[in-house]
């Protein structure tokens, strides 16, 4: 096996591993927070900043769907390769949302959230090619002919 094909093999066996793993992970924190209750009775002056956050994001059932919504949508559309790229799009502020929450709150997940951050911005960079044709590449401008069967003349589409 020469450079280019270890290469080539290597960045899809990452993006495919990087996309499982962060479609796991959101899977099973989306499916959760479907179901998740808990006693929203805050204590102040005994309850950590972390304790303080989970209060304030389980109060609401709403607003847990909202999030297990997002998370998902987000996974599902990760496990499918062409919508790989749109599903880390919505992942991302997702995630680093979170991972702000756990640097302010103090919540122990931090390495891990961390690391899923990482991962997607890691995907990313590895569509920037795709990006940058859809978001700051202006359009080309195709010339197709159409032959027509009734004047055998060629009629120019621009």
């Amino acid at each position: 096996m020469n450079r280019s094909t270890f290469l080539k093999k290597l960045r899809m066996t990452l993006i495919t591993t990087f996309r499982w793993s962060l479609a796991l992970t959101f899977l099973i924190y989306g499916i959760a927070k479907m179901f998740s209750t808990g006693d929203f009775i805050y204590d102040s002056p005994k309850d950590s900043a972390m304790q303080l956050a989970w209060h304030f994001f389980g109060y609401s059932n709403t607003y847990n769907l909202f999030i297990a919504f997002g998370e998902i949508t987000a996974a599902l559309l990760l496990v499918i390769p062409k919508t790989a790229t749109l599903g880390n799009i919505i992942y991302l502020p997702i995630t680093v949302n979170i991972t702000i929450l756990d640097f302010c709150f103090e919540i122990p997940a931090r390495s891990v959230t961390t690391l899923l951050t990482c991962m997607s911005i890691a995907l990313l960079f590895f569509e920037y090619k795709k990006l940058k044709r859809v978001f700051f590449d202006s359009p080309v401008a195709a010339e197709t002919s159409i032959q027509t069967g009734l004047m055998k003349k060629k009629v120019n589409i621009q």
